[in-house]
């Protein structure tokens, strides 16, 4: 069998041919999204379930007699409680719930905090020992606020009262006054006619007491000295005295010595010389002071002194002075400087005085070496203490203070810190102001050893009362004026 060379030419053209292009299908479907329920209720699965169980009404009623149900396999009801839960969106939490941050807000950058020395406000014994100050602690009420008026109208009523027979006196120009460093005020008054002088005469029982009331304010005062002057058809005389604590003093009280044989307390001297007399005496040992001290047996002696002598010696030992009551037989016993006058600036002042009630001003430069610290010591017995102002070097050294009873650490500060509040530039100032009405308008009386503030048109400062001068002239007393002597000192916190 051989093969022909002419096959005939068949399926010459076919071939297989590949194509790797898959034909494309679904080109034009994409998934579609659709929104969430963003602003329907919002719901709860549990509650939707519980929601759905079936609650038979009281028409149907199931008893199981204590065994388990078994539905019926034919029953008439048929119940079908499978629950299906429902197929809701999707529901956005806490979409719009975003914390920023940024920088803190900067409110009032400009306040600025100073720093000092921190003015103490509790009034009783903490147990807290403070820096450079033991205690205690002083608390002072803010003064009332006076009132600032354009016009002041005044009605002064003044009178003057024998008080023996309650007969008032026919008085003129009347001046009672009382000084930092004395224990009894001081009066005179000029009387018309001799019926009135022989109502207020001494006699054998003694000097007579009159009452004399200022706008409220009421003073007892004894008759100790007159003079008298006239022509004819003209008389007029002048009477002069002391508050009634001058019974405790010369020529009224006898001068006594003595000298402890225990140990007593500076307050135990005070009432043992009180006794008798009628007398009481305040004295603030733990708040106000000056504070109390002990006197151990032999330290305590005088000769010669009269029981206000010893109490007022006591008080000045203790850098302190006795304010003497206006009307009744007793006395207070107070420091000369409640604050130091550095701390002036931050201490509460006792009363205020506004520019707008001084009716006349005037002022002496008083200049004092700036002292800074002192030596304050006893004699015979007692204690020696160094007494520094803190802050400072202790390099200016005021005279030294040697007493015979200065026998405690705690006196010895408080008499070193009057000493050095003494020094200084400081001034002398005297405002004439109005005498108000008691429980009137501020500040009223102003007694020595105040501290007051004084708010004048350029500045407002502060200083302490050495004396008050009260005067009433004319007939019916129609003017009343108290003269002020103040202590000014120009350094910080003295202003």
């Amino acid at each position: 069998m051989a093969w022909s060379r002419r096959l005939p030419q068949r399926d010459a053209r076919l071939r297989l041919i590949y194509r790797p292009l898959p034909p494309w299908k679904d080109t034009g479907q994409v998934p579609g999204w659709n929104r969430s329920d963003e602003f329907g209720p919002t719901r709860d699965a549990v509650s939707e379930q519980l929601g759905s169980l079936y609650v038979p009404g009281s028409v149907l009623e199931f008893s199981f007699g204590g065994a388990r149900y078994t539905p019926s396999t034919t029953p008439l009801a048929f119940f079908d409680f499978r629950y299906v839960a429902p197929v809701h969106a999707i529901q956005p939490r806490d979409s719009g719930v975003a914390v920023h941050f940024t920088p803190a807000r900067i409110i009032e950058a400009m306040r600025t905090t100073p720093w000092g020395w921190g003015t103490p406000t509790d009034p009783k014994p903490t147990g807290i020992v403070y820096p450079d100050y033991p205690g205690p602690v002083v608390v002072v009420d803010p003064p009332q606020e006076p009132d600032i008026l354009e016009t002041y109208m005044i009605a002064n009523t003044v009178t003057l009262v024998d008080v023996a027979t309650n007969t008032p006196l026919d008085a003129v120009s009347i001046d009672i006054g009382l000084d930092i460093d004395s224990f009894a005020w001081t009066f005179s008054a000029e009387l018309f006619g001799r019926t009135s002088l022989n109502l207020v005469k001494q006699d054998a029982d003694g000097p007579k007491t009159v009452e004399l009331t200022i706008n409220g304010w009421v003073w007892r005062f004894l008759v100790e000295r007159y003079s008298g002057s006239g022509r004819l058809g003209s008389e007029r005389y002048t009477i002069s005295g002391s508050s009634r604590t001058q019974l405790l003093a010369s020529p009224y009280a006898p001068a006594r010595s003595g000298m402890n044989t225990v140990g007593l307390t500076a307050r135990n001297v005070v009432d043992d010389q009180l006794e008798f007399t009628g007398f009481a005496a305040s004295w603030d040992t733990v708040a106000m002071g000056p504070p109390d001290w002990t006197l151990p047996a032999g330290a305590f002696s005088y000769s010669e002194m009269t029981p206000m002598e010893v109490v007022h010696r006591l008080a000045e030992v203790a850098g302190g002075i006795v304010r003497p009551s206006l009307a009744g037989d007793a006395f207070t016993i107070l420091p000369r400087y409640r604050e130091a006058t550095w701390f002036w600036g931050s201490a509460v002042p006792d009363c205020i005085v506004p520019a707008e009630i001084v009716a006349e001003w005037g002022g002496e430069w008083s200049p004092q070496t700036a002292w800074n610290y002192v030596y304050v010591s006893g004699i015979n017995y007692g204690v020696s203490v160094q007494v520094r102002r803190a802050g400072t070097a202790g390099d200016v050294a005021a005279p030294d203070v040697m007493e015979e009873w200065m026998t405690g650490t705690d006196v010895g500060r408080s008499r070193g810190l009057c000493e050095l509040s003494k020094g200084g530039n400081q001034s002398i100032e005297t405002r004439r102001i109005p005498l108000f009405e008691q429980g009137g308008s501020a500040p009223g009386l102003v007694q020595p050893g105040m501290l007051v503030e004084f708010r004048d048109p350029e500045e407002t400062w502060r200083g302490l009362c050495l004396g008050v001068n009260i005067r009433a002239e004319g007939v019916g007393a129609s003017k009343v004026w108290q003269t002020l002597k103040i202590e000014r000192h120009y350094e910080e916190g003295g202003t």
